[in-house]
């Protein structure tokens, strides 16, 4: 008796044929470490003072994967972050398929698990362009380095390249590998020294920049060139610098929803263009960044963030008991940004007050002037918006305090202004210089000095290293504040990248003896995993602790941050958005909100004005749009 073909499996599980993907990106100057005695191009050309000056440097090697921050290599290790974790998926579902009664539901799931087997660890592999150490592999030990193609010469580039043999490199690396993407900025494209030899059955796609295109050879293979400007980070909402990883990891989101799209980008590249061309907005990104698959570990590395919340979703927190401290007053401090007006401004003459000083006649929003009382209960002032102005701080003494130079009666509390040195590996301050600074400023109350975990800087190995430096510097900070007597009040800040570690450095504050702390890096965070955040944390609060939310002021959500223990908050996003919002400038008791018409000044040397001189308007056009002889109350229509 024969067996019907039917009963023949459509897929063979066991000899399933994997597309291979390679990626070729560039190093990046931004680095996991930055010590001062890091490698130089003259370390790279002796071969024995290299291994002898990376010895110096091994407590801070690791996996180059791991070493570079820019924020492509981020962006783009996220993209290759989620096509590997396609492949356990695989598993998954091939498991599932084989136990399937329906044969048709059979053959579909092993269909699926054919296109996921193209994905893993061993079938996406990135190769970094390093202008140290050439060619290599994102597994590679590196120790930090101050070598970039960027800043040589187009001479040099060729030489050095020359010298770390990356066309050799390139040629052998590019060898068994279907698909190719290649993100490359111009001199680092130019060490390809292109073309090298290929096969009709690869495809490579370049993102590259418009000046790059004449280094761009596939030889015999298919080829697809994405070129990037700034108008094209303006589209995707992404710094240029970014914008190639910034795409690979859509790319990689949109190959996560259909795992058949890889086979068809290296069957058909065009489509990518058209991929792109359809995304209505930009990609939403999350704060956070990880190396590894493990999606639970870390509360701000979080793919799908949940934006959107019902009252349903939030019934639960107001199920909990109330928070200990709720007989504590509730205050709204506005950060102060020099955002003043000129009281005197003349509104039928379209002028400001004649001989304005505007550092000094310009009023703020509590000025009597403007309202009978002020809006808010209390002022934020960061010592980066200070030091911004090389005068102010003079100014700020010179005025006997920060109360008299605001003219505010109410309490100003200080701050580091931690997003200021996000990017620096340790706060350029030290406790003593910072508790001097609101003591001589007097500050009512003063923040200890912290250290973002958002971001590239909510990775795994930064993350701790920030949140252990944060919880340091606060116990410093309160240490000395006790001892040598300062007078205002201090603020410990707990930062985090889960509930969890938010709790537990809310703990440890209170163990300190802090009464007033505050909760750092959720500005941007989802009011629900706030929420989440306060859940954990509130348990730790004493009758006497506040608890202060840096950077946020949503107030749908102020009821429930209250019944979770937050007794003040700060933001300035009401005032700033009724200046520069582009729809919500006038705001009613209602809630609903109503865009004011700009009609900006044509200024005759802007890059605009000069084309549309050149493309035949008269100067006339632009004198009467600057009311030079016109009614000052109106526009020409046309």
């Amino acid at each position: 008796m024969t067996k019907s073909p039917l009963t023949k499996p459509l897929v063979s599980t066991s000899t399933i044929s994997r597309l291979r993907t390679l990626i070729i990106t560039s190093c990046t100057g931004k680095k996991l470490h930055n010590p001062t005695n890091q490698l130089t191009i003259e370390d790279f050309k002796d071969t024995e003072r290299l291994r002898e000056r990376t010895q110096s440097l091994s407590q801070f090697s690791c996996p180059s994967a791991q070493m570079y921050t820019g924020l492509q290599h981020l962006r783009l290790m996220e993209g290759v972050d989620i096509l590997r974790s396609l492949l356990p998926k695989a598993d998954a579902l091939l498991r599932d398929a084989k136990s399937v009664a329906c044969f048709s539901e059979r053959v579909r799931g092993l269909a699926l698990c054919a296109s996921l087997s193209h994905f893993g660890k061993e079938a996406v592999d990135v190769k970094i362009i390093s202008a140290g150490y050439g060619l290599i592999s994102e597994d590679k030990a590196i120790v930090p380095y101050s070598v970039t193609f960027n800043s040589m010469k187009n001479d040099e580039v060729y030489s050095w390249g020359n010298y770390l043999r990356i066309h050799e490199d390139f040629q052998q690396k590019i060898v068994g590998y279907d698909l190719i993407f290649v993100l490359l900025g111009d001199k680092y494209l130019r060490t390809l020294k292109l073309p090298v030899e290929t096969h009709s059955h690869q495809t490579f796609i370049f993102l590259a920049s418009n000046k790059s295109i004449n280094y761009i050879d596939s030889g015999n293979a298919k080829l697809l060139t994405l070129t990037l400007s700034n108008k094209s980070a303006s589209r995707f909402s992404c710094a240029l610098v970014g914008l190639k990883g910034h795409l690979l990891k859509l790319i990689a989101t949109e190959v996560s929803r259909d795992p058949h799209l890889l086979e068809s980008i290296y069957n058909n590249p065009e489509i990518l263009e058209e991929l792109l061309n359809k995304q209505p907005n930009p990609l939403e990104l999350p704060l956070g960044i990880s190396f590894s698959t493990e999606k639970s570990s870390n509360f701000k590395n979080k793919t799908h963030r949940k934006t959107k919340y019902t009252e349903e979703d939030l019934r639960c927190f107001l199920e909990l008991p109330p928070a200990i401290n709720q007989h504590l007053p509730m205050q709204y401090f506005i950060p102060e940004w020099d955002d003043k007006v000129d009281a005197g401004y003349d509104f039928v003459q379209d002028k400001f007050s004649p001989n304005r000083n505007a550092y000094k006649d310009d009023i703020y929003a509590h000025d009597q002037k403007i309202y009978a009382q002020p809006n808010y209960d209390s002022i934020l002032v960061s010592k980066i918006v200070v030091d911004k102005r090389k005068s102010k701080r003079n100014d700020i003494e010179a005025a006997g305090g920060i109360q008299k130079y605001l003219k505010f009666s109410g309490e100003i509390m200080g701050d580091c202004g931690a997003f200021g040195y996000i990017k620096q590996p340790e706060p350029p301050y030290n406790t003593i210089e910072i508790l001097d600074y609101y003591q001589r400023l007097g500050f009512d109350y003063g923040v200890s000095i912290d250290h973002l975990i958002v971001g590239p800087f909510a990775q795994p190995g930064i993350r701790e290293e920030r949140y252990d430096l944060t919880l340091r510097n606060a116990e410093e900070f309160i240490s000395k504040h006790q001892k040598f007597g300062y007078t205002f009040t201090p603020i410990g800040v707990a930062q985090g990248w889960s509930p969890e570690t938010y709790a537990e450095a809310v703990k440890k504050l209170v163990e300190m003896e802090y009464d007033y702390i505050a909760i750092g890096g959720v500005a941007r965070t989802p009011t629900i995993e706030i929420l989440e955040i306060l859940k954990e944390v509130y348990q730790h609060l004493t009758p006497k602790t506040r608890l202060h939310l840096f950077g946020v002021g949503r107030i749908d959500a102020l009821p429930y941050f209250r019944h979770l223990g937050v007794t003040s908050f700060d933001s300035a996003s009401p005032l700033r958005k009724a200046w520069f919002d582009a729809v919500e400038n006038y705001h009613t008791l209602s809630g609903k909100a109503y865009a004011a018409v700009r009609i900006p000044f044509v200024d005759k040397q802007s890059q605009r004005i000069k084309h549309l001189y050149e493309s035949g308007f008269t100067s006339y056009c632009f004198d009467y749009l600057n009311h030079e002889g016109g009614n000052k109350n109106t526009a020409p229509l046309g």
